[in-house]
């Protein structure tokens, strides 16, 4: 190709060159050409033995490119179905996350309620893996495989327990016994009451949980069941008691108490209470056997006198009079001894019997009836002097403990309720005793008007 150019160049130039030269060169470009045309023929046979064999290697290496092409494609979509899988899985690992959690915290509650129902004596020996599978699920150094370990195996120790406590749980512990010792012994957990035998004085009784106190504290219920609940705790056979109440019983034995010890719960506004109740009721006995023992005036010893006056024999009349005792008797004798005067001076004179006689009988009761109403007043003052004083506690204690502010204050309450005890008596008595003073003087007053009026009817049967 190159020589053609250059021929043509030639041929360009030719107008230039001589003949000669241009026939020179004229062969030269025949020559070159026919090399030229001899090369391209070759060049061109040989494209064509190539061509297939490159066609060939063409359309394998498309099909290769296209082989990759669906690989890549493959690639991609198992890379994007990968990333969905991945976040699935991801998905899936956080709800399982979540259920871990949710069963590490049920596991949680389990124990804690397992540590709630177990009685206070087996405290000592559960509470260590109770413990452990209650801190388990805070502590943030263990894996979830260790923090279930632990877990199960506080689950698997209340699992045990229920075992132990079907048809009776005896185990060896310490309790505090009545006089205040921590004591060895022998439990006997049946169902949910528990009984405990010292191993050194014998004493038993029932093991109860007391506020404030973080050990089983030994009820004692009498020496009669000593042996019986030392057998139980041996054999796990024994006649022991049972409270059906669950403690409810017990405790209101315990809450039992003699009145000297209800007494003095109510402090020293208990003593005056007292003082005056005793003072008070010692007066009404007296003065109920002094009215009781003052004879009243009869109809018969009006009548027996006023005869006896009639038939004008008033030494008899007097000793009649004087056979009647107390004031009535007074009064009779001060009217024989002025029947022969003046009615007007009579009946003056047997007034005066009569009202000199009322404060005797009457002396004293107003210190009862002052009783009756100072008794409440005192009950009420050590009631507030009480609160008081539970205020104050609950002031510096806060009111955490219920039984206490209820027992502070049915103590306060103590002192107004002998205050009542004592006033309902006292208004009882002194109405009673009042009652049979006036009913005395009533039968003077009847009695002095029967003289008088009897003694009035002699006169005037005589004037006539």
């Amino acid at each position: 190709m190159k020589k053609a150019f250059s021929l043509i160049l030639i041929l360009a130039i030719g107008g230039t060159l001589s003949a000669q030269t241009f026939e020179r060169a004229s062969s030269i470009a025949e020559s070159d050409l026919k090399k030229s045309l001899v090369e391209l023929s070759t060049l061109r046979k040989r494209v064509e033995v190539e061509r297939i064999p490159l066609a060939k290697e063409l359309s394998k290496l498309e099909t290769s490119a296209l082989e990759k092409r669906k690989e890549a494609d493959r690639i991609s979509r198992m890379r994007d179905n990968r990333e969905v899988d991945l976040n699935t899985m991801q998905d899936r690992i956080k709800q399982l996350g979540n259920n871990n959690s949710y069963v590490s915290g049920l596991l949680g509650d389990y124990i804690r309620r397992f540590e709630t129902q177990i009685h206070i004596g087996e405290q000592q020996i559960y509470q260590s893996k109770i413990d452990a599978a209650r801190l388990a699920v805070e502590d943030v150094n263990l894996s979830d495989d260790e923090r279930f370990k632990i877990q199960l195996d506080g689950l698997k120790t209340a699992f045990g327990r229920l075992e132990k406590v079907i048809g009776g749980h005896i185990f060896t512990g310490k309790a505090v016994l009545p006089g205040g010792s921590y004591e060895d012994g022998k439990f006997a957990i049946v169902g949910p009451i528990a009984y405990f035998s010292a191993n050194n004085n014998g004493l038993s009784g029932l093991a109860e949980l007391e506020i404030n106190s973080s050990n089983a504290v030994v009820k004692d219920i009498g020496e009669d069941f000593y042996e019986g609940i030392a057998k139980l705790t041996a054999t796990k056979t024994a006649a022991v008691p049972v409270d059906a109440t669950l403690g409810d019983a017990l405790q209101l034995k315990l809450t039992e108490e003699t009145i000297v010890q209800h007494i003095k719960k109510g402090g020293v506004v208990m003593y005056p209470i007292l003082g005056l109740a005793s003072f008070a009721f010692l007066v009404a006995i007296f003065k109920w056997f002094e009215i009781s023992g003052v004879r009243r005036a009869r109809s018969e010893d009006i009548a027996v006198i006023l005869s006896d006056l009639k038939a004008g024999d008033k030494d008899k009349a007097m000793e009649k009079a004087n056979a009647v005792k107390g004031p009535v008797g007074e009064m009779l004798k001060a009217a024989v001894e002025y029947s022969d005067k003046d009615l007007e001076l009579l009946e003056e004179v047997l007034y005066e019997k009569i009202i000199t006689t009322q404060p005797t009988l009457e002396r004293m009761l107003p210190l009862i009836a002052v009783t009756a109403a100072t008794a409440p007043l005192l009950g009420l003052l050590g009631t507030v002097t009480g609160m008081i004083k539970t205020f104050k506690l609950i002031t510096v204690f806060g009111t955490g403990d219920a039984s206490n502010l209820a027992t502070g204050i049915s103590e306060a309450l103590i002192t107004t309720e002998f205050g009542l005890i004592i006033a309902i008596p006292s208004l009882i008595l002194h109405a009673i005793l009042s009652r049979k003073a006036k009913g005395v003087i009533s039968s003077m007053e009847q009695a002095a008007v029967g003289f008088l009026n009897g003694l009035t009817e002699f006169r005037n049967d005589q004037s006539a």
